[in-house]
């Protein structure tokens, strides 16, 4: 009986692996992309207990240790950096959600398919500039001296804010960047949802008197519910990892905005130029291995426990 069972099994599994064999080959490149950039490079981490040499090489280099997370964690800089990227990123994380879902439950209510097809558009096209584009857009706003917003003050009497002397502000402005770069994007993702919604429940809700702000609450939130949650799980599991291209394009030689915009990945950046010092001094790898690996293991961390969370409450939406 077990041997029976054992080859319907692997026949069950021959005729699987036959019938869908273009979905599988689909899948291959992402196999071969996912093994070559995330794992192949794996044995690379034993530079952060290194101090590397390029004569010894990655596995010729001196033993140190622990050094270089002594050195790390023993500096002001580590908590400047993990607080700036847990705020960029909690805040972007917050803020894209509402304006997503907003807007896809705003286009979703356009009757006019021309209106919602070109709102669409409009709202998608920033999805395909870059950072250094967008980061030159906030420069027309912001510059101190020719800036849109400082123009418009003294226009109207008032004195003008030195926005690129001032690092508070900057958080709030590379968040708000961030979230209309990426709006378009995540519109798509949620009017897709809601299309596949029945629409037998909104004529029902309509028959028993419910308005639209009615249908909208107890109907498409509740059912968007499981997607909205999986991409904050997502999301959550890359708070510590800050987009380097987007800020840096923000920060440049602007050193003003160093001390609330510098996050992990530009730190690491900086350290490998040498304007910190580690064990060796410029273009320390050891010393950025060991930053990258406690950014990891912090990012792994923070998934792990929001799923613990998610699956006590519901582990219908849990990851895993």
């Amino acid at each position: 009986m077990e041997n029976t069972t054992k080859r319907q099994r692997k026949k069950f599994k021959q005729l699987e692996l036959v019938r869908n064999r273009k979905y599988y080959l689909m899948v291959v490149p992402v196999i071969v992309i996912f093994f070559l950039f995330s794992y192949l490079p794996l044995p690379g981490i034993i530079l952060a207990f290194k101090n590397y040499t390029i004569t010894g090489g990655i596995y010729g280099s001196p033993w140190v240790g622990l050094e270089n997370f002594k050195v790390f964690f023993s500096g002001a800089d580590i908590w400047r950096v993990t607080r700036n990227i847990l705020l960029m990123n909690i805040a972007s994380i917050a803020l894209s959600t509402f304006m997503n879902v907003g807007g896809a439950i705003l286009l979703n209510e356009l009757f006019s398919q021309r209106a919602k097809k070109l709102f669409q558009n409009i709202l998608f096209l920033p999805t395909f500039f870059s950072a250094l584009l967008v980061a030159k857009i906030v420069y027309m706003l912001f510059a101190n001296d020719t800036g849109l917003i400082n123009s418009l003050l003294l226009r109207f009497g008032l004195d003008p804010v030195m926005w690129y002397d001032h690092s508070e502000f900057w958080i709030p402005i590379v968040v708000l960047a961030k979230c209309w770069k990426g709006l378009g994007y995540g519109i798509v993702l949620y009017l897709a949802t809601i299309s596949g919604f029945d629409d037998d429940l909104y004529e029902a809700a309509y028959l028993d008197g419910a308005g639209k702000a009615q249908q909208v609450f107890h109907i498409t939130l509740p059912l968007m519910k499981p997607v909205i949650i999986l991409q904050i799980l997502l999301a959550i599991g890359g708070v510590f990892n800050g987009d380097f291209l987007f800020v840096y394009a923000f920060v440049g030689d602007h050193f003003a905005l160093k001390e609330s915009l510098d996050i992990i990945e530009t730190y690491i950046f900086r350290t490998l130029l040498g304007s910190q010092q580690g064990l060796g001094g410029s273009m320390d790898y050891g010393f950025t291995a060991a930053v990258g690996i406690y950014q990891s293991v912090l990012g792994f961390a923070v998934l792990l426990l929001s799923n613990f969370i998610v699956r006590r409450v519901d582990k219908n939406y849990a990851l895993f």
